[in-house]
């Protein structure tokens, strides 16, 4: 994954005869299925009225340089920062849960340019760094848990000329990651009975709204 990354960062800040940069910056909101991370919270804190569905909301920001190789194909780096949070208040305190994404990503797009549009389709992959943060009721404290894996999208983006240089920008994403436990040292988060760990690969669809600015 490392001498990917060198190659690619080769390829998309080295020098060609057709060097055109497009740097992008969202906010995005994304329908994120987490299945046994959501059956965790239902089993164990989420009451009766109140459970989590299959799909919950999350929201993201990111930003994104793109070089274009040639007329019809880019290249890209990402950098995109997830976050999804769950709170219920007990009798005997409160139960906080809140996860941190950081995902960057490597791109690649087919390319269709137009009289003040553009359009890319494309996808990649890249790593996974995730960050839970959980508070038990009646603890003072959180207990931080973490684990780093992989994730991929497939992407659909359309840009809208709004100036010379400036573009509106809409995004769709499919995204897969693969972060399975997540871990404090030696302890695992895990189901209270039985101690399975609870995992966090997860299944989203997302749609990002920003701009982007072409040099």
């Amino acid at each position: 994954m490392k001498k990917l990354l060198i190659v690619c960062f080769l390829i998309l800040f080295g020098s060609t005869s057709f060097s055109q940069y497009s740097l992008r910056a969202g906010l995005g909101i994304e329908f994120k299925n987490i299945s046994s991370f959501y059956d965790y919270i239902n089993q164990n804190f989420a009451p009766s009225n109140n459970q989590l569905k299959n799909f919950n909301s999350a929201i993201n920001f990111s930003v994104e340089i793109d070089k274009s190789i040639n007329d019809n194909f880019d290249l890209g780096i990402e950098m995109t920062y997830g976050l999804f949070s769950y709170s219920y208040q007990f009798n005997l305190g409160k139960y906080d849960v809140s996860i941190n994404n950081f995902m960057p990503s490597l791109l690649a797009y087919y390319v269709l340019n137009g009289n003040g549009y553009q359009f890319k389709f494309g996808g990649g992959a890249g790593l996974r760094i995730i960050n839970v943060d959980e508070q038990l009721p009646s603890t003072p404290t959180s207990t931080s848990y973490s684990s780093t894996d992989i994730g991929f999208i497939l992407r659909g983006m359309g840009n809208t000329q709004i100036s010379e240089k400036f573009y509106a920008n809409i995004t769709a994403d499919l995204r897969y990651d693969l972060n399975s436990d997540v871990s404090n040292g030696n302890k695992t988060l895990s189901y209270p009975i039985h101690m399975k760990p609870v995992k966090f690969n997860s299944f989203s669809v997302g749609l990002t709204l920003g701009v982007t600015y072409l040099f």
